[in-house]
């Protein structure tokens, strides 16, 4: 959150974790907090954007919104696991070659373009070339909060498990819902149905 344009080195923000654990709250609070340098803008389409060059230009050029001059962008791309992870140069074609061009390449030199990443992936199954030392401006691991963390942020131990909580079932236990589980079955009950 204390980054400021003079401590940028990498240009990739990398968020991981299991669902439902707070990387899109991550990300609201970085743009909040980065506001005065950075503009945020959410890529509704990642796949078009990395696959249809003149659209990418346009985007990293960005336009002039009256801003003074050297003022950073952090494009937003969330939930690209399979742009990202390891066989992601043989099913995204080139979509993942643009985007370490667009952070860490020719694409990229010269233009105040950070993207943030979100997914779901552990980092041993993301593509080396994402992860590897100097593309990565941040690699934060997202995840689960502790019991005591889970119970201070809800503010009861009610509906809070051993293990702690994710930010999503935190949020349900707030409204009274509480996380959704899904039911257990019984071991035999359908053997051999299941292909």
């Amino acid at each position: 959150m204390r980054v400021t344009p003079d401590d940028i080195a990498g240009r990739l923000l990398l968020l991981h974790g299991p669902p439902g654990t707070g990387k899109t709250s991550v990300l609201r609070t970085l743009a909040r907090s980065w506001r005065d340098w950075c503009r945020v803008d959410c890529v509704q389409d990642p796949e078009r954007l990395l696959n249809d060059v003149g659209y990418l230009m346009d985007i990293a050029i960005g336009e002039d919104d009256g801003t003074a001059k050297g003022r950073w962008r952090l494009l937003l791309l969330e939930d690209c696991d399979e742009l990202i992870r390891g066989e992601a140069k043989h099913t995204a074609g080139q979509a993942l070659s643009r985007l370490l061009n667009l952070t860490d390449g020719l694409l990229g030199q010269g233009r105040n373009v950070l993207v943030g990443v979100t997914t779901n992936e552990d980092l041993e199954r993301l593509q080396p070339a994402v992860v590897r030392p100097g593309r990565c401006l941040a690699r934060i691991e997202v995840g689960p909060l502790t019991r005591p963390e889970s119970v201070a942020w809800l503010g009861t131990e009610e509906g809070v498990s051993r293990e702690g909580s994710s930010l999503a079932e935190l949020y349900a236990l707030r409204r009274g819902t509480g996380p959704a589980s899904v039911p257990k079955q019984d071991a035999g009950a359908d053997a051999g149905l299941y292909l």
